[in-house]
């Protein structure tokens, strides 16, 4: 009868998975879902999957690479709109950002990657290449088109954070700003007293698309005025 503090050989355990780009991205990923952005690291993604960092660097050449590579997985993820059409361009505008949004909110963390160094990959340049069709369907001229995506990317980046940061409870959160807002002296702050309700007004959903809107008509007025 063998030893009971016999320790177990390498043969029996469980064969490990072959080490891919692929996998090395699902680790950091997992990393990043379960316990956010800074805990992304050559070290730990090496730790999940029972491997050395050195093993990594065949598949990404640095941590910032790993990063760009997470980010392209989450942008190839997004649909596009692959019929451009200048009679509903609007709707597919938001139809377009909404789902840049929920990718980005899905994955917390990649929203500040994006910020820190804009996407310049193939599913980010596609992105690109897809909104700004969009934007010169509808009408833009070329300049203000692209100001404009600029723009309406910091906008998708900002609601990935803050839903993030928000971790849902909008209503209750909503309902004790209003009261916040209301209990303030009228005296000093006549306009925010008076106008509570209406600053804390709209789903994330209503304020996301109003500010889409917001900037886009602006830009549509800057175009006209030339």
């Amino acid at each position: 009868m063998p030893p009971t503090g016999r320790r177990r050989s390498t043969r029996d355990r469980p064969a490990k998975a072959p080490l891919s780009e692929q996998a090395v991205i699902d680790a950091a990923l997992e990393i990043l879902r379960s316990q956010g952005l800074s805990a992304v690291s050559m070290r730990r993604v090496a730790a999940a999957l029972d491997t050395g960092p050195a093993s990594l660097y065949v598949y990404v050449p640095h941590r910032e690479g790993l990063l760009r590579a997470m980010q392209e997985r989450v942008f190839a993820k997004v649909g596009l709109e692959t019929a451009v059409d200048a009679s509903r361009w609007r709707a597919q505008l938001h139809a377009l950002l909404d789902r840049m949004r929920d990718a980005l909110a899905a994955h917390p963390g990649i929203a500040l990657t994006a910020i820190a160094e804009p996407p310049t990959s193939e599913a980010g340049l596609r992105l690109l290449e897809n909104l700004l069709g969009i934007l010169l369907a509808g009408g833009l001229a070329p300049q203000d088109a692209a100001w404009t995506a600029d723009t309406l990317a910091t906008l998708v980046n900002h609601a990935a954070i803050e839903a993030d940061a928000r971790h849902g409870g909008q209503p209750e959160r909503a309902a004790g700003l209003r009261r916040h807002f209301a209990a303030q002296s009228p005296d000093r702050y006549p306009l925010v007293t008076a106008h509570a309700a209406q600053l804390v007004s709209g789903d994330p959903d209503e304020r996301f698309h109003v500010a889409v809107d917001a900037v886009v008509d602006g830009m549509l007025a800057r175009t006209a005025r030339r």
